[in-house]
């Protein structure tokens, strides 16, 4: 397996992704626990030589908030798009899909 194709499926599942079948994985998946999100992409940044990803968002990795739940759901049931609140909220458009599955938004 070639290092490129190895980031790419762990970036699937930093993102809350089945990176085989892109489906959502589900809360309970060991994948979707904080600590295991963060080794994720602790071991993706040392494959960059230890520099942040370019294309990740700055919020990659960090928990999320009570308040920044209540603002995810509010502005979801408004109406804003994946990549809307992807952009808000500074994550990736699977850790969007991840939290609102959370949340019980999605299925």
């Amino acid at each position: 397996m070639d290092v490129q194709y190895a980031k790419q499926l762990l970036e699937g599942l930093a993102d809350g992704m089945n990176p085989l079948t892109g489906e959502v994985l589900s809360k309970n998946d060991v994948c979707n626990d904080p600590d295991v999100i963060r080794a994720l992409h602790t071991i993706l940044r040392q494959l960059d030589n230890g520099k942040p990803s370019k294309k990740l968002p700055e919020n990659t990795g960090k928990p999320w908030t009570k308040e920044n739940d209540e603002e995810l759901c509010h502005r979801f049931d408004d109406g804003s798009s994946l990549k809307e609140l992807s952009y808000a909220f500074k994550r990736t458009q699977g850790a969007i899909t991840a939290r609102l599955e959370r949340l019980g938004k999605v299925k």
